[in-house]
C-alpha cells in the first residue's frame, strides 16, 4: 500500500542515510544502482547492495529495522551522570501515548548526530536498546540528531531543555535544529513523555529565532493548546491567548503589512502567518488594520489596498471581528466575484471568510447556505474547516448541525464519496474529550462507514490524546500561568 506515511517515511530514510554516508557516497552508490539496472527492474536489497559498494558499510543491516516494520523510535537521554556521560535508551515512539511490551519489540539501528557547544557533529550509532555517548566537560549544550536528519524523537531531561533554550535565545543554534528541537519537544508533550511546562518554559527564547517553520510550529502549540483548554477554563482561555499575543503581536508589527523587494521567500510567508495569529489571539492593532482594509476594498474595488497574499486573512478577520455587515460584504463578494477581480482562490477566501463569524445565527445560516446551489459539494468542506477554526465553540454547533443534517450532506456529497470522508474528519477532528469521542462513536455505530473508515478511527484517537493531555497535564498548566501569567 503507497499511502502518504510510506513517501514520507521513505522520503525521510534516504535523507537519514544519505547523511550518515555522505552525500557524495550515497549518491556514487545510486548512480552505481541506476546504471547496473538500467532498463531492467531492481528491489531493495539490490539499492544496499550498491550502496555497500560504494561506502563499504553493511546498509542492509542498517536499514532492515527501518524497512520491515512500522513505526520509529524516540531516544530517552539521561544526563543526570556527573562523568559526562550521556545513557541513552530507543523505545518506540507512538502519538497516543508510551507503548505496551508487544508494540516495543524492535530496535531500530540509530545513527545519533551528536553536536555540542565546543564540537561539530560526531556520527555516533545506537543499535541496541540502550547505549551512551561521551560529551566534553566543558560543553554548555548538547543536542542529538544534528541537522535534523535522522528519522527519531529525543526526549531530554528539563535541565538539558533549558541550556538548549539558552544556546537557541542566543543564536547558537541553526533554525533546522532549532525546529529539531521544538517539533520533537512539542509531539513529546502532546504524547504524554514530557509536561506541557516543559515547553511553556521554552517559549520565550523561540522569540529571537526568525524561522518561518519554527513560528509556524509555535503558532500549531498553541492554538492546539487553546483548542484542548478551551472547554474546560475561561481563565486558561484567556491566558493562552495572551500568551499567543505576546508571542505573535511583536512579530507582526516589526514584520508589518508590506512584503519588500527582493526580501526572501521565507520571510514574506513569516508575515503572512504572523499577521492572522496576532488577529487570533486578539491584538487589536492587527484587527483594526485588517477591517479597515477589508472596508477599503469594498468600496473600491479597482484600488485594492493590500498585498493578494493577506486576502483570506483579511476576509477573515473583518467577518471574526466585525459586524453583520462584513459578514454581507463577504457574501457579496463570493456570489459577484468578478466585481472585485477576485480570482477562484480569493473567491474560495471569501466562503470560507462567511464561515469566521462568532454569531451562532450566522453559524447555521452559513451551513445552510453551503448546502445550497450557491456552493459546489467540493468546496462545502472549506465552510466546515473555516468555521471549525473561526471560534472555541463553533465545533459544536458544526457536530450538532452534522447530526441533524447528516442525510442532506451523504446525498449532496455521496456515500461513498471521499469528500464525505474528509467533511467527518473536520467536523470531529477538534474535539478534546472522552465524552464526545463516546458519542460520537455512538453515533456513527449504525452509519455506513465506508467513504470514512479510516478517517473515523484516526479522528477518534486524535479526540483521545488530546483528551489525555488535559487530564495529564491540567495542573501543570494551570500552575505554570499562575507562576508566569
Amino acid at each position: 500500500v503507497f499511502d502518504s506515511i510510506t513517501y514520507y517515511k521513505g522520503c525521510s530514510l534516504i535523507r537519514m542515510l544519505s547523511a550518515h554516508l555522505g552525500i557524495d557516497v550515497f549518491m556514487a552508490g545510486v548512480r552505481a544502482y541506476l546504471a547496473k539496472h538500467a532498463y531492467s527492474t531492481a528491489t531493495t536489497s539490490d539499492l544496499w547492495q550498491a550502496l555497500e559498494c560504494a561506502s563499504g558499510i553493511d546498509v542492509a543491516c542498517m536499514m532492515h529495522s527501518w524497512t520491515a516494520h512500522v513505526g520509529y523510535p524516540v531516544i530517552t537521554v539521561d544526563d543526570s551522570a556527573d562523568d559526562n556521560v550521556l545513557q541513552l535508551h530507543q523505545h518506540r515512539y507512538l502519538h497516543s501515548g508510551k507503548p505496551t511490551p508487544e508494540e516495543d519489540r524492535i530496535v531500530w539501528w540509530v545513527p545519533l548526530g551528536l553536536m555540542t557547544s565546543d564540537s561539530g557533529a560526531t556520527h555516533e550509532i545506537l543499535h541496541k536498546r540502550s547505549g551512551h555517548v561521551k560529551v566534553p566537560a566543558s560543553a554548555r549544550w548538547f543536542k542529538l540528531n544534528y541537522d535534523n536528519a535522522g528519522l527519531y524523537r529525543v526526549c531530554y531531561s528539563r535541565t538539558a531543555l533549558q541550556r538548549l533554550a539558552v544556546a537557541i535565545q542566543q543564536g547558537e543554534l541553526r533554525t533546522i535544529d532549532v525546529v529539531g528541537v521544538l517539533n520533537d519537544t512539542l509531539a513529546l508533550v502532546t504524547s504524554g513523555y514530557l509536561r506541557t511546562s516543559a515547553l511553556l518554559d521554552m517559549l520565550a527564547s523561540f522569540k529571537t529565532v526568525d524561522g518561518y517553520v519554527v513560528w509556524q510550529i509555535l503558532g500549531f502549540f498553541l492554538e492546539n493548546l487553546f483548542l484542548t483548554w478551551a472547554d474546560r477554563s475561561e481563565t486558561i482561555r484567556d491566558q493562552i491567548r495572551e500568551l499567543a499575543r505576546s508571542m505573535f503581536a511583536p512579530k507582526a508589527a516589526a514584520l508589518g503589512w508590506t512584503h519588500q523587494v527582493d526580501e526572501d521567500p521565507l520571510v514574506a510567508r513569516l508575515r503572512t502567518i504572523s499577521i492572522p495569529r496576532a488577529a487570533w489571539a486578539g491584538d487589536t492593532s492587527v484587527i483594526d488594520q485588517a477591517c479597515r482594509l477589508f472596508t477599503e476594498f469594498y468600496l473600491n474595488p479597482d484600488d485594492k489596498p493590500f498585498h493578494h497574499d493577506f486576502t483570506a486573512s483579511i476576509f477573515e478577520i473583518a467577518v471574526r471581528n466585525g459586524d453583520d455587515i462584513n459578514y454581507a460584504r463577504v457574501c457579496e463578494m463570493y456570489e459577484d466575484s468578478q466585481r472585485w477581480h477576485l480570482s477562484e482562490d480569493h473567491r474560495m477566501a471569501a466562503l470560507g471568510a462567511m464561515a469566521s463569524s462568532r454569531n451562532e445565527k450566522l453559524m447555521w445560516q452559513t451551513l445552510e447556505y453551503a448546502l445550497s446551489d450557491h456552493v459546489l459539494p467540493q468546496d462545502i468542506n472549506i465552510v466546515i474547516g473555516f468555521m471549525i477554526s473561526s471560534h472555541y465553540r463553533s465545533k459544536h454547533v458544526l457536530w450538532k448541525w452534522f447530526c441533524i443534517n447528516y442525510q442532506r450532506v451523504v446525498d449532496r456529497l455521496g456515500e461513498c464519496s471521499a469528500l464525505l470522508g474528509h467533511v467527518v474528519g473536520t467536523v470531529i477532528g477538534e474535539f478534546a474529550n472522552e465524552e464526545m469521542a463516546t458519542e460520537i462513536e455512538a453515533w456513527f455505530a449504525d452509519k455506513r462507514t465506508t467513504a470514512f473508515d479510516r478517517t473515523l478511527p484516526q479522528s477518534l484517537e486524535f479526540i483521545r490524546v488530546r483528551a489525555a493531555w488535559y487530564y495529564r497535564d491540567k495542573d501543570d498548566v494551570s500552575e505554570w500561568f499562575s507562576k508566569y501569567a
